[in-house]
């Protein structure tokens, strides 16, 4: 017997908020990090409280850096091989973490924190001359229906 898939079905939204969260890393160059979401998908089974009884989103990771001058350097010849290259592991503080914010034609305010749990810094270097950093990004996400009854 196979595992039986819980069907989804598919959630239109808008983009509310889609800012980027910032992270200082220790070397000087700012991380910015956002979650850019494709597709919400819900069971049709809601709770009691009125929630879908389970979601999915489908997703991709925004990463850029701004880099201090110090750090440029000529770019690099051989591309950056990430099944390859080892990085380092590098420190970093968290400036803003901001909420990005979407809302369902079913009126589920859709809400998704990125979190920044790792960076690596490699010894290569892109077309701009920028270090070349990877990011381990974890996400927090809450739902919200509109005329909710949650006190605050």
């Amino acid at each position: 017997m196979g595992m039986q898939t819980t069907p989804m079905i598919e959630m239109d939204f808008a983009v509310i908020k889609e800012d980027f969260s910032r992270y200082l890393i220790h070397d000087g160059a700012i991380l910015k990090v956002k979650i850019v979401v494709k597709k919400i998908l819900r069971t049709a089974e809601l709770t009691a409280q009125g929630y879908p009884a389970g979601t999915s989103i489908d997703s991709v990771n925004a990463v850029a850096a701004i880099v201090p001058q110090a750090l440029k350097r000529e770019p690099s010849k051989e591309p950056w091989d990430p099944r390859r290259d080892v990085g380092e592991e590098v420190k970093f503080e968290p400036q803003e973490e901001k909420w990005q914010e979407y809302m369902t034609t079913e009126g589920y305010r859709i809400l998704i924190k990125p979190v920044l749990t790792k960076v690596f810094r490699y010894n290569k270097y892109n077309d701009y001359g920028e270090p070349i950093y990877s990011a381990v990004i974890q996400s927090i996400t809450n739902i919200e229906k509109l005329g909710t009854t949650a006190t605050t």
